[in-house]
């Protein structure tokens, strides 16, 4: 009786072996190097939101990289009132300490903190000056416009932020306002200080970078709409409303888009930029004509991106993101074709073992944006045209690894800081990566400020960060992409009035 009683257990353990060998090669795929259980495709998106706003907030107010304006005390005044109409409520707006507001911004710099931390003084959140590449480009300028508008339209989203009657969100009503300012004071000094007599804009070094256009079109596209609107998304107002300055920046979209008519992209990169930018110039344009001019010249810039092929991660991510863009405001499946094309290739690169792709060790901060936008793009509009089951893999290990475990991202602040307490609800999770520094811990003496590294690289067996710096361009492109996670609230994926051809 023992000896069949062994037998049937060892028929039974065989039959278990076979079935969890059977499991593991149908559909059960090795961990990615470190990965943490709790991280799904929601805490991804959710960790975007806030890394997104760490590193907008940290750039435009507590840095110090770049040029610097203060408010009159009466602009301020005016701000606050129109954040809260009952000071009463017991939420009141605060102007926070000691701010470093930008009207321009360097290329780069160093985020360690040179004095000693504490979240309440933005005075003690500078980075060392002596670090700063000055040079102000149009590629950073363009991004962080971009950047501050539309994180001023989420803070303008009534059922999260609530209303200036309501007794909660005043603060973060009213740093939607400096938000907004600071948009137009730097969009105001990239027309004054950077553009030259052909309507382009170049680099205060002088260098022309024909990417960085395309940028600065979405830019002032962007921020002209934000002012002329009598309301915005999610709310029935808009305390941003500003016609004269809307018309003005508007109008300088309508120069750049004329300086560009001739302009041929260079490579897939600058294809897909410019492909994003017109559908968002399209989208605003203030006449039909040019409406009309900007459609067609998508179409045949998407044309021109199905007919590139190979590369790296990144040059795929690109081609998809643009391709997607060319789809969505045309139908016209072939767009949509090669970008699931473009996927599977991708996705064929994906490992599920490290979270990257196996053509690309090394990623820059614009890289990690370019893929993590395409992927997003995907998942919101190419539907059942590629395995939706896959995207949400690849897009969820690859910021994983990528953003969390490369030490991409290189503090966080406690889920206490910077937020209201109404925002403080969800899993922690959601707000930072468990393992990673809070900010005054997170190296030299006084801590690393919670932002982007400009470059990771993953050698076979580990991360290395290889570049610490801050890639102020990169970085808000990043952050722009990262907020567009979210498009049911913040919607990165403009659609035009009209079709395309």
């Amino acid at each position: 009786m023992k000896r069949k009683r062994i037998a049937i257990v060892s028929v039974v353990l065989g039959l278990s072996l076979v079935l969890g060998l059977a499991l593991f090669l149908v559909g059960t795929p090795p961990q990615i190097i470190g990965q943490n259980p709790s991280f799904d495709p929601t805490a991804a998106e959710e960790e975007g939101y806030w890394y997104s706003r760490y590193n907008l907030g940290n750039l435009v107010m507590r840095s110090g990289l770049g040029g610097t304006f203060m408010p009159s005390p009466e602009m301020i005044g005016q701000m606050v009132k129109m954040a809260d109409a009952d000071p009463t409520d017991g939420d009141t707006a605060m102007p926070p300490q000691n701010a470093a507001l930008l009207d321009s911004v360097y290329a780069s710099g160093d985020p360690h903190y040179i004095t000693k931390f504490n979240a309440d003084d933005f005075g003690t959140q500078r980075w060392d000056a002596n670090t700063f590449d000055k040079t102000v480009t149009a590629r950073a300028m363009g991004w962080t416009i971009m950047k501050e508008t539309e994180w001023a339209k989420q803070f303008h989203v009534d059922d999260h932020f609530g209303t200036p009657t309501n007794n909660f969100g005043a603060q973060w009503r009213f740093v939607g306002l400096v938000l907004n300012a600071e948009a137009k004071m730097q969009a105001q000094y990239a027309i004054n200080n950077l553009m030259n007599e052909d309507g382009l804009f170049a680099d205060s070094n002088g260098t022309l970078d024909w990417k960085a256009q395309w940028v600065l079109l979405e830019a002032f596209t962007d921020l002209g709409s934000l002012q002329k609107a009598d309301a915005v998304p999610h709310s029935d107002t808009n305390r941003y409303a500003d016609p004269q300055a809307g018309a003005m920046f508007s109008m300088k979209a309508n120069g750049l888009f004329d300086a560009l008519t001739d302009r041929q992209p260079a490579d897939g990169e600058e294809l897909s930029l410019a492909i994003q930018s017109l559908v968002w110039y399209a989208t605003y344009a203030d006449d039909l004509a040019r409406q009309n001019a900007a459609l067609s010249r998508v179409l045949s810039f998407g044309d021109q991106l199905i007919s590139l092929t190979g590369g790296d991660a990144t040059q795929r991510a690109f081609r998809i993101r643009g391709l997607i863009e060319a789809y969505r405001v045309s139908d016209h499946s072939r767009f949509l074709i090669s970008a699931a094309s473009e996927f599977r290739a991708l996705s064929s690169e994906y490992s599920t073992y490290t979270g990257i792709f196996k053509d690309q060790s090394t990623y820059r901060i614009d890289d990690v944006a370019t893929i993590l936008g395409a992927i997003n793009s995907l998942k919101l509009f190419a539907g059942n045209d590629v395995d939706q089951d896959r995207v949400e893999q690849v897009f969820t290990g690859f910021y994983e690894s990528a953003v969390n475990l490369s030490g991409l991202q290189q503090s966080v602040p406690p889920k206490t800081v910077a937020k209201g307490e109404f925002e403080q609800g969800h899993p922690d999770i959601y707000y930072g990566y468990p393992g990673i520094s809070y900010p005054p811990m997170a190296g030299g003496k006084y801590g690393v400020a919670p932002v982007f590294a400009s470059e990771v690289r993953f050698d076979g067996s580990k991360w290395t960060v290889t570049d610490s710096r801050f890639d102020s361009a990169g970085a808000m492109h990043a952050s722009n992409e990262f907020i567009w996670f979210h498009n049911d609230e913040v919607n990165g994926f403009p659609q035009p009035a009209i079709k395309c051809g």
